[in-house]
């Protein structure tokens, strides 16, 4: 059905990264997302007064929140595919942050509203009527939302979408929470007990847990979340597979929004080679990767000596008692200022957020070193871990 979908309505949607595919997808997503969702607000709102449900009223709800959700999707997709101009050059991408922390406001909206009238329903109880034609339209919602869970997951997918990733989530939780008053109704033809009360609330409970896992999913990229490991060993792995790198360190991933991303990083290359030629190298990985991974590049060049005999001991010294001391520790920018009684060793020491004993660290680590060669003095600058 998904791929039916998407041969009809989006038009050339091979090309994931432009602006205007996702926008499409988008398009499509939330358009299917809000007719579903206002067709089964429809059904349920009329079984549920009908049978006095506040259960049912309370799942009914839920879908509109879900409807407007859909909404906002749509107008995310739209502002997030305006092209980049003077005041926002890195362009609009980050609006999908903003579309998807609006879906979950409403979402947490329509939890708190469905609360209260549950409770009510709790001090207050009162018969419900509950009919098979009730329990027909909650059979035929679990089976929408199913569909709709994976229409969204691998359109998601597909886009890299946080939003339709995070519709995705909410049509799971919508079929636990429908099936739950499925079971509540069935339960309610053959009992006297009254439960619809407790059951609307379990539901609406979990809804608001739904809109605050959204709202903590959605403000992490705002924020500056650390890049995927994965992502940064392979920008590693294709930075160090060029000839004339021998080394990468300060790498830095900036998140505008989905396919807009700014990408610099510090290449290390031998100082007794060509400087041009080694620039030219370094042009090479910096066209590598932006087109790979869409995003802007740009790559401070350092030279280091990777011919003085001395340097190079010293060098390999300091990485195996680092490796002794916490083999999540690293180094670079090594330098080596030697004098007659005396030599230091100057060099930028990373370390990861919140280490134990960061201050004494290079204390420490001049320790060990002296330990080995009493000449050596460790001039470290301890500076953290961008990924």
């Amino acid at each position: 059905m998904t791929s039916l979908f998407i041969r009809l309505f989006i038009k050339n949607g091979e090309n994931l990264q432009e602006p205007e595919t996702r926008f499409r997808y988008g398009k499509l997503a939330g358009a299917t997302g809000l007719s579903a969702n206002l067709l089964l607000f429809l059904m349920k709102i009329l079984s549920g007064l009908l049978a006095g449900s506040m259960a049912v009223i309370a799942d009914a709800f839920n879908n509109l929140s879900d409807a407007g959700s859909s909404v906002v999707t749509l107008v995310g997709f739209k502002l997030s595919s305006r092209p980049a101009d003077s005041q926002h050059p890195f362009g609009h991408g980050r609006m999908e942050y903003l579309s998807t922390l609006a879906v979950a406001a409403l979402i947490m909206a329509a939890g708190f509203e469905l609360c209260t009238s549950s409770f009510e329903k709790i001090l207050h109880p009162t018969q419900t009527a509950i009919s098979w034609i009730t329990l027909v339209i909650l059979a035929i919602s679990i089976a929408v939302k199913l569909w709709m869970a994976c229409f969204y997951r691998r359109i998601g997918r597909m886009i890299e979408s946080d939003t339709l990733k995070a519709s995705a989530a909410d049509s799971r939780n919508d079929v636990v929470c429908t099936s739950v008053v499925f079971l509540s109704a069935l339960f309610s033809l053959f009992s006297d007990w009254q439960i619809d009360g407790y059951v609307g609330l379990a539901v609406a409970l979990f809804v608001l847990w739904s809109g605050f896992s959204l709202i903590r999913e959605a403000v992490s990229p705002l924020l500056g979340q650390a890049p995927d490991p994965q992502m940064v060993q392979e920008i590693r792995e294709r930075v160090l597979a060029h000839e004339g790198v021998v080394g990468m360190h300060d790498l830095i991933i900036h998140n505008y929004g989905p396919g807009r991303m700014v990408i610099s990083l510090h290449a290390e290359v031998p100082c007794e080679e060509d400087m041009m030629r080694s620039h030219d190298r370094i042009d090479c990985v910096e066209r590598e990767l932006s087109s790979h991974f869409h995003a802007n590049v740009c790559i401070h060049m350092d030279p280091v000596d990777t011919q003085n005999e001395r340097s190079r001991e010293l060098k390999t010294m300091v990485e195996q008692v680092l490796s002794q001391l916490d083999p999540r520790l690293s180094f670079h920018d090594f330098r080596v200022v030697l004098g007659e009684t005396h030599t230091n060793l100057i060099f930028d020491l990373v370390v990861p957020f919140q280490y134990p004993d960061e201050r004494g660290l290079a204390s420490e680590l001049e320790r060990r070193l002296q330990q080995r060669d009493p000449t050596l003095y460790v001039v470290a600058t301890v500076e953290h871990s961008f990924s």
